[in-house]
């Protein structure tokens, strides 16, 4: 045997589909026995590629698989027709059952099937002509491997490392790995090694793994393992095992889990009692707190020592834990609740101290100024704040009262009502003045008047006296500094351009603009008007500007009046006034221009790069809204301009960014000035997480606790600072997970995790034909939920025809897993038997079939027959004998079926005949037929009414067919038989010339011989009697003109006679015969022209040629012509013969007539 390895495609036998390239081993054709369950069969040399085979070969190759095999050869196969053979067999030997007929010549065999698991193929050359063989490969599937029992030997003791593994049986020590090992359970550890135990032979039934960290938990633990096992025929089963094992060794520990130990008066914290072990446990709180394990609210008022006591069931074993929960209270002390409006600014107190205040009318954060005039009237918050979050709250009312501003009176004007107080319906009291509110300016004097409304009051001065003021105000620049126009008494109101402060009298020369303004001061009963001119200088307010703008460029807006000089670090052109930063340099830069009209004015550029301080922001989601100005942001310089999400811009010039308006989030604000610009992000944390607790399983991958921005930080077992979560490292239980943000929001949620174990089906193929056969589903681990049948073990032959979906489900919840597998159960091969004769007479023949139903669709079916028929579904066959044809039907999947064709063949019988003796033909016959065959036999004679009878009366010499019928069996034969007779005797003749009556010239009449089967007679013409001899015909003259009888009698061998009798008309002769033609060359027929004629007494007879020249004259009837003229021959040709002649009887007849001389 050569075995070597060949590149070739694994076929489906199904369907001709490519699905795999495999390196199948190579066997040659010789006596050997192979056990492998796909490979390629050559004939003994390579195959038809190859040399040829030899001569004188015969081997027998057997493949031992133990499943179906299905052998597929290639479409090239040549061996010598009829001598050289191959033949195949379902089982171990030559003597196993046959599959198909003997294989030899130039057509492939079609797939060859062997049910029994072992193929023998036997292969036989002659001792001369050798061709160039076959290739063929064969496949057979086998059953899945059984997965071994895995154990764990001894539990793991408490801070053990390690733990030692058993199997059922023996694994490949090549197939253990740290990586195909996990545990499950509450923080289970991770296998960090595998090493197997006196591995022989390549295997191991024991192995060591090393886990780490250290078993540290009486919990259960599920160990799963995933093997690939080959079957037999080297194909991969892959299998999880799993094993459980239990730690309980270890000391009852307990620790108490919280979110935050530090937390606000009014907040609750959730506490949790984590103990290392999955037992049951009895947990006793203090506090009152519920004896369970948590998470549990607690919501102290003050700090708090909390503890709690577990007991382990069943041990005893009891372990106690305590935690400190701080609570931060902060108070507003000696406040009051309401308060006037026109109350003194005062100082708010609080405990403890290092916090800032906030609300309406606070003036300094710090200390706690708070102005209520500033605070205005109305229910106001004032909250304390410590760092940390931690605050107290003021509600605080301030009561409306307001006298307005103080008065000026020209004395001796009439009473005046006070107009500018609130609230209305209060009391006034004071000189001059009634309790309404009018007051008398009659007396100069200084006054005091007080307002009162409920509990509060306040006071104004009214000063009563006569305007004392320079009313003609010296000429002032534009750029001059506000200033207050001094006049006596006070308390009048300024009117006017340029005013910007009516109770003090503020003018603003660059608010009034250039030009003469009257600004007048208006007192109760009397006004006075003020002159200003104001020279016109204006070159705008402060500015900043960007290094990289471009430069030089003219400052804006054009100065006013034009035609001034500037100066500066920056000015590049003190006429045009144009400006550069950058040789201004960095910092402010102080420009004055100097104007014709002898004004200066002055403004500072800052000159520098768009910058902020600060590159984020934190928010929490419902935090107000915050100033974005330079405190909380570094932003410089002061006028550029914020871009970005929920960034406002208010009435008074002011930014602001919302929380509340952007939502959580990462924004980027952009602040830009004179093209430069500057961003910092901006980042909003949800105030807490969406939800309280999760339920996770230990085998999905880590996951976000929650998506948040970043700059948040979480905490707690198995979770990263920016909030990934990993099942698999803390393992089975609760775990409490912190979320903290920079903004000051937290929240903690409670995690859940489950165990998980993959569940997985096996054992099933993907179809079944109703095979009679105990399929049991292999369901891991077990304890899961089956579905898709009633019980996870079924016959395919009692399942309904159909497909079938298996699912198996192990866990619940977050933790369920599933496994799906599909199979088809399709309608189990029958086959119908057809026979188109069940029972043939001798030499009969009929048809016998098999029609195949059932199976998978589109799948050949396989015929082997008996009797070396050949492997289709009809056949022809004409049995000798009675034979019974067996025929196995199978298509790869159905369980065979196996046909008995009987075929009866009815033993053969001979008729037998008796004849009448030889007669003449048409003489009374009969024939006699008998059967020497036991049965009754019916003759049916063939005549035009058919005769049922054993004999039958016939004229001798007739044919009959005749049909004997065996009645018992229906077998019939046909014969043609003959009545015995002499061959018939038929008297038959013409005559020559036949015609109905003979010339005179031709009366020689000769009578030609056509009778049958005559061997002797005579001839009778005109009375006389001639001899008869076959094959001779005589002639006869009767000399005479008219009619004479001819008769001529026949006899043959019998004796049996026959005879026909004729008339012949012979015509009289015509008086005068002239020839058409003669030939005068002296051979002595036909040499001379004649003018012929019994009657001719006298004639003229002359002879033209065709010129008309006359060759011949002739007056005597016996003269005639010799083609002779003038002594010489005459030429070939027609000449014309003019002949008066006389008859005996005294007829005169001329004629003209044509004669043809040849030479």
């Amino acid at each position: 045997m050569r075995a070597t390895l060949r590149h070739s495609l694994l076929l489906l036998l199904a369907a001709p589909l490519l699905v795999q390239a495999q390196v199948l081993p190579e066997f040659n054709m010789s006596d050997t026995t192979v056990t492998i369950c796909k490979g390629i069969l050559l004939d003994s040399e390579a195959g038809p590629g190859g040399n040829i085979y030899g001569n004188n070969e015969d081997f027998t190759f057997t493949i031992d698989a133990g499943s179906t095999i299905t052998m597929v050869f290639q479409p090239t196969f040549c061996l010598e027709q009829g001598y050289d053979r191959l033949t195949f067999h379902d089982g171990p030997t030559i003597n196993s059952p046959q599959i198909g007929p003997v294989y030899s010549g130039v057509v492939a065999p079609p797939p060859i099937v062997a049910t029994s698991g072992v193929l023998t193929i036997h292969f036989v050359s002659d001792q001369s002509v050798a061709y160039c063989g076959f290739e063929a490969q064969w496949r057979a599937e086998a059953e899945p491997p059984v997965p071994p029992v895995m154990s764990i030997v001894t539990p793991p003791a408490c801070n053990s490392s390690g733990l030692t593994v058993g199997f059922s049986y023996a694994i490949p020590c090549d197939s253990i790995a740290a990586g195909a090992f996990g545990l499950n359970g509450v923080q289970a550890p991770e296998v960090i090694s595998a090493t197997p135990i006196a591995c022989s032979g390549g295997s191991t039934a024991q192995l060591q793994l090393g886990v780490d960290p250290a078993f540290d938990r009486n919990c259960p633990y599920t160990l799963s393992f995933r093997i690939g096992l080959r079957d037999r025929c080297d194909s991969l089963w892959f299998f999880t095992l799993t094993a459980q094992t239990q730690v309980s060794t270890c000391p009852v520990q307990v620790e108490i889990l919280a979110a935050q130990d530090t937390i606000c008066a009014g907040d609750c914290v959730a506490l949790r009692a984590d103990v290392n072990g999955c037992n049951a446990y009895t947990y006793s709180w203090n506090g009152g707190l519920p004896s369970v394990a948590g998470p549990i609210s607690a919501c102290p008022t003050v700090t708090t020592t909390y503890s709690v006591t577990v007991a382990e069931q069943g041990t005893g074993q009891t372990a106690t834990a305590s935690r400190t929960i701080t609570v931060i209270d902060p108070q507003i002390i000696g406040a009051p609740t309401t308060i006037c409006q026109s109350l003194n600014a005062f100082d708010l107190v609080a405990t403890p101290p290092g916090g800032w205040w906030e609300g309406p009318g606070i003036l300094d954060t710090l200390i706690g100024t708070l102005d209520p005039d500033t605070a205005g009237p109305g229910l106001h918050v004032i909250t304390y704040t410590l760092p940390g979050g931690c605050a107290a709250e003021l509600l605080l009312t301030v009561d409306s009262m307001d006298a307005g501003f103080d008065v000026a009176a020209c004395p001796g004007t009439a009473p005046f009502a006070f107009s500018e107080f609130s609230p209305q319906g209060g009391a006034w009291s004071g000189p001059f003045t009634t309790p309404n509110g009018v007051f008398d300016p009659s007396i100069i004097g200084s006054y005091l008047v007080t307002y009162s409304a409920g509990n509060c009051s306040d006071v104004l001065t009214v000063n009563v006296d006569h305007v004392m003021a320079n009313t003609g105000l010296d000429t002032v620049c534009q750029s001059t500094y506000p200033f207050d126009i001094p006049v006596y008494p006070f308390g009048g109101r300024w009117r006017g351009a340029g005013v910007v402060d009516s109770i003090y009298g503020t003018f603003d020369p660059d608010e009034a603009g250039g030009g003469d303004h009257v600004i007048r001061y208006v007192m109760q009963g009397c006004d006075t008007e003020f002159t200003i001119h104001v020279k016109p200088v204006d070159i705008g307010g402060d500015r900043s500007a960007c290094p990289s703008m471009p430069a030089p460029y003219t400052l804006v807006p054009a100065a006013v009046p034009p035609g001034g000089t500037w100066t500066g670090d920056g000015i590049v052109d003190a006429d045009l006034g144009t400006y550069d930063p950058v040789q201004a340099g960095d910092g402010w830069d102080q420009l004055l221009y100097f104007a014709p009209n002898g004004c200066v004015d002055t403004i500072g550029i800052l000159v520098g790069y768009t910058t902020l301080t600060v590159d984020t922001l934190f928010f929490c989601a419902s935090d107000e809204a915050l100033l974005v100005d330079e405190s909380s942001t570094g932003r410089t310089p002061w006028d550029g301009v914020w871009n970005g999400v929920s960034v406002t811009q208010d009435d008074e010039d002011d930014w602001y960014f919302d929380p509340g308006v952007s939502g959580v989030g990462a924004f980027i604000l952009v602040y830009a000035a004179n093209t430069c610009s500057d961003s910092l992000l901006v980042l909003v944390h949800p105030d807490g997480l969406d939800v309280d607790a999760l339920t996770v399983c230990s085998a999905v991958d880590p996951f976000m606790i929650a998506e948040v921005p970043p700059g948040a930080m979480f905490s707690g077992d198995g979770v990263s600072a920016t909030g990934v979560f990993d099942p698999a490292e803390v393992g089975e239980g609760e775990h409490v997970i912190y979320y903290e943000a920079p903004a000051g929001c937290s929240d903690s949620v409670v995690v859940n995790v489950l165990a998980y174990q993959e569940a997985s089906i096996a054992g099933v193929q993907d179809t079944y034909c109703s095979n009679a056969i105990q399929v049991d589903v292999l369901l891991d681990p077990p304890g899961g939920v089956f579905t898709g049948l009633p019980t996870p073990s079924f016959s395919p032959s009692t399942l309904p025809d159909g497909a079938y979906t298996l699912i198996y489900t192990y866990g619940s919840g977050a933790c369920m897993s599933a496994d799906t597998m599909t199979f088809v159960d399709h309608p189990a091969l029958t086959t119908t038997v057809t026979v188109g004769t069940p029972a043939i007479c001798d030499g009969g023949g009929t048809t016998i079939a098999v029609v195949a139903n059932g199976g998978p669709p589109q799948t050949p079916i396989l015929f082997n027959w008996s009797d070396g028929l050949f492997p289709v579904s009809t056949q022809a066959v004409s049995p000798l004998v009675s034979t019974t044809y067996v025929v196995v039907t199978a298509d790869g999947c159905s369980d065979p079926v196996v046909d008995s064709i009987p075929i009866l063949v009815h033993p053969p019988y001979e008729p037998e005949y008796t004849f009448s003796a030889q007669q003449c033909w048409g003489e009374p016959g009969f024939a006699l037929g008998t059967v020497a065959a036991a049965g009754d036999f019916r003759f049916t004679w063939g005549t035009t009414t058919p005769i049922v009878a054993d004999s039958i009366s016939l004229p001798a010499g007739s044919l009959v067919e005749v049909t004997v019928v065996n009645e018992d069996t229906g077998c019939e034969q046909d014969t043609l038989l003959r009545i015995p007779a002499w061959p018939p005797i038929t008297s038959l003749f013409s005559s020559n010339p036949e015609v109905d009556c003979v010339p005179w010239e031709q009366r020689e009449v000769t009578f030609i011989d056509l009778s049958n089967n005559a061997v002797a007679g005579y001839w009778l013409i005109d009375g006389d009697t001639l001899p008869y001899a076959p094959g001779l015909d005589p002639s006869y003259d009767h000399g005479v003109a008219g009619y004479y009888p001819i008769e001529l009698v026949v006899w043959n061998e019998g004796g049996c006679r026959d005879s026909m009798r004729a008339e012949i008309c012979i015509q009289d002769s015509e008086a005068i015969f002239l020839a058409d033609v003669f030939s005068p060359n002296g051979d002595g027929n036909n040499d001379v022209f004649f003018a012929r004629g019994n009657a001719i007494g006298e004639m003229e007879l002359a002879i033209y040629d065709r010129w008309g020249m006359r060759v011949f004259t002739s007056a005597q009837p016996g003269m005639g012509w010799d083609g002779i003229a003038n002594g010489s021959p005459c030429a070939s040709g027609v000449y014309v013969v003019v002949l008066q002649a006389t008859l005996l009887d005294g007829e005169v007849i001329e004629r003209t007539h044509n004669v043809t001389l040849v030479r």
